[in-house]
């Protein structure tokens, strides 16, 4: 499995004297599990790159390869491509429609042209997989709990089973409970099932805990590319385009200034505290000596 963007450019009121150019140039290869984290300030670019890479809007120039074919060729069928690269929008939950949570998720199988029994064993899997309980089957989309409206809207692109499962900003508006459940969930499904996924996120250190590698949208162009201790050693050009590294990165830079041999390629929680206790363990046996 690929999905490829090669040198992406679009602009919004093409031909226009209100022309706007929100991608320049964009390369961007997704493979088999992966789970990329895509960042960048507001009005970067990062909303209209997801909808190129699922085929709601069409390149100015260059071109979308799935599996090596293009997109955008006479004869791919964009509508099926869609179940291959599932894409859930922020606040997903505002897209909820149907009576129960049920015949909401099996809504997306239904519409691949599934059977009424196959779209609801999909429906079961993936509701099962975003820890929805059955008791809430049957229940009123609208009358769940926030986090669980979320949770429900992803099981609904869920279980159209896509290859690439492409989040934008998932966990927007929710309490600090909320977005663990969230990207818990995610994690956990894409370690289950080998899916590839893209989070785009605001938050820092959401990103650097659970993603293996960042892409970070600046002014239409990929600033970034790499690993997230890579990508987040990077502070001073990060700043400059409006972003940051995690909290914990820069706890860590103060403790190397205070005197600390502390590790500022930690980026998680675990990882800072391991390498605290560390240089405590230091300090409490060189005074000793």
């Amino acid at each position: 499995m690929e999905l490829r963007a090669e040198n992406i450019v679009y602009e919004y009121d093409a031909g226009t004297g209100y022309a706007k150019r929100a991608l320049d140039g964009i390369d961007l290869t997704i493979r088999e599990d992966e789970f990329i984290g895509l960042i960048g300030h507001t009005g970067s670019g990062k909303s209209t790159l997801i909808q190129h890479l699922n085929g709601l809007l069409k390149a100015t120039e260059g071109r979308v390869l799935w599996n090596g074919r293009d997109i955008y060729s006479q004869g791919f069928y964009r509508r099926e491509f869609r179940g291959h690269v599932g894409l859930v929008f922020q606040y997903p939950e505002y897209q909820l429609f149907e009576t129960t949570v049920l015949k909401d998720v099996c809504f997306g199988p239904k519409n691949l042209g599934l059977s009424d029994e196959e779209a609801e064993s999909r429906a079961k899997e993936a509701l099962a997989m975003t820890g929805i309980s059955e008791k809430n089957y049957e229940t009123s989309p609208f009358e769940l709990s926030g986090g669980q409206k979320r949770r429900v809207a992803i099981a609904g692109v869920l279980a159209m089973r896509p290859e690439i499962l492409i989040l934008d900003e998932p966990t927007a508006g929710l309490d600090p409970g909320g977005r663990d459940e969230i990207l818990g969930s995610v994690a956990r499904i894409q370690k289950e099932t080998g899916s590839s996924v893209v989070l785009v996120s605001h938050s820092m250190d959401d990103v650097a805990e659970y993603v293996k590698r960042i892409v970070v949208i600046d002014k239409g162009h990929i600033a970034f590319d790499d690993k997230p201790v890579r990508v987040f050693s990077h502070i001073e050009e990060l700043e400059s385009m409006g972003l940051s590294a995690p909290q914990i990165t820069y706890v860590m830079h103060e403790l190397r200034k205070a005197g600390f041999d502390a590790d500022t390629n930690a980026l998680t929680i675990k990882e800072a505290a391991d390498s605290i206790l560390s240089c405590l363990n230091i300090k409490i046996h060189g005074s000793a000596d």
